[in-house]
């Protein structure tokens, strides 16, 4: 499939190299990404929209990403979890990760004459993004403790998130190989900085919570605790609880990626 993909661009280049036509003044357009050698043929990484001025060496440009994920898995099958004398047979108990990024980049950049086809520029943008993720784990066992052999379904669901803003000095080329459709490929240099936010811990069942966490601890989840009056309370964990709470990182960055865009007049 990739190869396929691959071998299309290539025709599609040759057979219309001789009509290429790169951007004038007052064009605008939108690109996705292209990534021939990754695990999926076309990745989208976001979606940039460019504003060209008067004459056509300056743009405004503004880069847009919302996704997320959810994955789902099995933490304990049918009846593998021990009840009383085995009379009630547990039930299957998932684990639902999600997670979720939204980031914007506005920037400008600086183009030269370069050729009729090829566009090098400079330029420079701001990275601002957040982002969350989150664990909901399922259990079962007792919820009354005049009942241990009445079990129930409950869960615990552990949050986080971080933001992150950054700055980018970057170079890059669009090569044109069609009237206002081009290729592109940038790198920069830059430096970011990302804060975690602290975690929080949900329990839907504070007594199942209880009797459970009085039997057995469970480490990833372990903001929830029950005090010395034996009720659940929460602590403050800052960051992810590992220690980390602040990271930055500088240096020279390269997209992984071809960029694909289209002008509209």
């Amino acid at each position: 499939m990739k190869k396929s993909i691959l071998f299309f661009a290539l025709a599609l280049i040759g057979m219309s190299y001789a009509s290429a036509q790169k951007q004038e003044g007052g064009d605008k357009n939108f690109e996705f990404t292209f990534a021939p050698l990754g695990g999926n043929p076309i990745g989208i990484n976001g979606i940039r929209l460019r504003s060209f001025n008067g004459d056509g060496t300056g743009a405004i440009r503004l880069g847009i990403f919302v996704g997320g994920t959810s994955e789902t898995t099995i933490n304990s099958q049918p009846g593998e979890v021990p009840t009383v004398d085995d009379q009630d047979k547990s039930p299957e108990l998932l684990d639902v990760m999600k997670t979720f990024d939204f980031s914007i980049r506005p920037g400008y950049e600086k183009h030269w004459d370069g050729t009729d086809r090829l566009s090098p520029y400079i330029g420079g943008e701001l990275f601002i993004g957040m982002g969350s993720e989150s664990l909901n784990r399922e259990f079962y066992s007792p919820n009354d403790t005049d009942q241990l052999d009445n079990f129930v379904t409950w869960n615990i669901n552990r949050k986080q998130g971080h933001t992150t803003i950054g700055l980018n000095l970057l170079a890059g080329f669009d090569f044109y190989f069609s009237d206002y459709i081009y290729l592109g490929a940038e790198m920069g240099f830059g430096y970011s900085s990302t804060k975690l936010k602290d975690r929080e811990t949900e329990v839907s069942d504070n007594e199942a919570f209880v009797i459970s966490i009085l039997a057995q601890s469970d480490s990833d989840f372990s903001q929830a605790f029950v005090n010395e009056n034996g009720e659940v309370e929460y602590a403050t964990i800052i960051g992810d609880g590992s220690g980390s709470w602040k990271n930055a990182a500088w240096g020279p960055n390269v997209q992984g990626t071809i960029r694909l865009g289209v002008l509209i007049n």
